[in-house]
């Protein structure tokens, strides 16, 4: 089995980076435990998504409060 590299488009790049500064935002500032600790694993995954595909986002490194 090989790995094939597939590249993202312009458009997939800018759609993935919007969704990660705003649910970045959305965890970071919402009231409601489960949709905070939701957009948390989707920042994680979408972070993921990003490095692997090598693309050049801001790293968010502070913690969010409780």
């Amino acid at each position: 089995m090989t790995n094939e590299r597939n590249d993202l488009s312009a458009e997939q790049e800018l759609r993935l980076t919007e969704s990660y500064t705003a649910l970045h935002e959305l965890a970071g500032s919402c009231e409601v435990p489960s949709v905070r600790a939701a957009a948390r694993a989707a920042v994680a995954e979408l972070h993921a998504a990003l490095d692997g595909q090598a693309l050049e986002f801001d790293f968010y490194s502070h913690r969010w409060e409780a």
